[in-house]
């Protein structure tokens, strides 16, 4: 029977087409990555690696078993991942970006952090999110809807059978500070229709150009971001020192007047719904389903709930 080490010597050695430099990267001698690969080639009966004073290289038969060998040491670290995961109280959560759900996470995270759970959280779109919660990837997902999307979304959590409560609605908001923020001076609606934007990459928001702000259009056409990243950081430090600007979901938390990061959006279609998806083949453990109501419950706090007759029709829908 073969062993790991053996397919773990042989792919490494393969990679590096030397066996001296494969021993520096296992952290052995070279003449044990030879004698493993050796006692390899005499259990498979082939020969592997063609032999010569320059190095080695695979044999035609040695490239196809390398292949299948990459395929299979993938497979298994993922899995000793999960395995790694799961012996540490994991809990894999999705979200859309959102520094407001950042900062209510970083302070759930705070009143819980005895509890000794190790947090994975994935942010991505809408779609990406859907997927992995359906592959049950992610237990619990925290999302923001269109309008335009909801068709879609409905349509997928229907043949997926996955399940969605919608926590409350919101606008949208061209920021010029990250949300727990105000800016030294706000920019009127002229210099901010000037302002280059800053987006996560791949989201909605930029690519729509029928935002109203004050009773007038923002855009005559959409916007092209200057910069597109993934990294909550990046955005938040060149808001701050490049003077960007970023279009996301208004947050649910309370301004006083005269102190807001931005200005209000609307579209005619319609409020953006946020909630959370799950797949109930992979039912959130506890420590999730606490995160849920700490944010379900600061989202009613806020008093931006669903209207009730949605939320049955919604719940219908389910």
């Amino acid at each position: 029977m073969l062993e790991t080490k053996q397919l773990k010597y042989f792919a490494v050695a393969a990679e590096c087409s030397s066996f001296s430099e494969a021993a520096l990267v296992l952290y052995t001698t070279q003449s044990n990555v030879s004698k493993v690969i050796s006692l390899l080639e005499d259990q498979l009966g082939f020969t592997l690696f063609a032999r010569d004073k320059n190095g080695v290289t695979l044999t035609s038969r040695g490239e196809e078993f390398y292949r299948r060998t990459a395929a299979l040491l993938e497979n298994l670290e993922e899995l000793e991942t999960e395995a790694a995961k799961s012996r540490r109280n994991g809990v894999k959560i999705a979200a859309s970006p959102s520094s407001w759900f950042a900062r209510q996470f970083s302070d759930f995270y705070e009143l819980h952090k005895e509890e000794n759970t190790c947090w994975n959280i994935h942010t991505g779109t809408l779609e990406e999110i859907v997927t992995r919660i359906r592959k049950m990837e992610d237990e619990l997902a925290f999302l923001y809807i269109f309008p335009e999307q909801q068709p879609r979304f409905a349509y997928e959590q229907k043949r997926y059978q996955l399940c969605f409560e919608t926590f409350g609605v919101v606008d949208g908001m061209l920021y010029f500070a990250p949300e727990d923020r105000i800016p030294d001076r706000m920019p009127s609606l002229s210099e901010a229709r000037k302002m280059k934007l800053i987006q996560a990459e791949n989201d909605e928001y930029a690519v729509l150009k029928d935002w109203i702000c004050e009773g007038q259009a923002l855009f005559e056409e959409p916007p092209v971001p200057a910069v597109t990243t993934n990294s909550d950081y990046i955005m938040n430090i060149m808001m701050k020192r490049n003077g960007l600007a970023n279009i996301s979901a208004e947050c649910f938390s309370s301004y006083e007047e005269g102190h807001r990061p931005g200005y209000s959006l609307t579209r005619e279609s319609g409020q953006i719904r946020y909630g959370i998806l799950w797949n109930p083949g992979n039912p959130p453990q506890n420590a999730a389903k606490k995160l849920a109501d700490h944010i379900r419950k600061l989202v009613a706090d806020i008093g931006r709930s669903f209207p009730q007759e949605e939320k049955e029709q919604d719940e219908k829908r389910s």
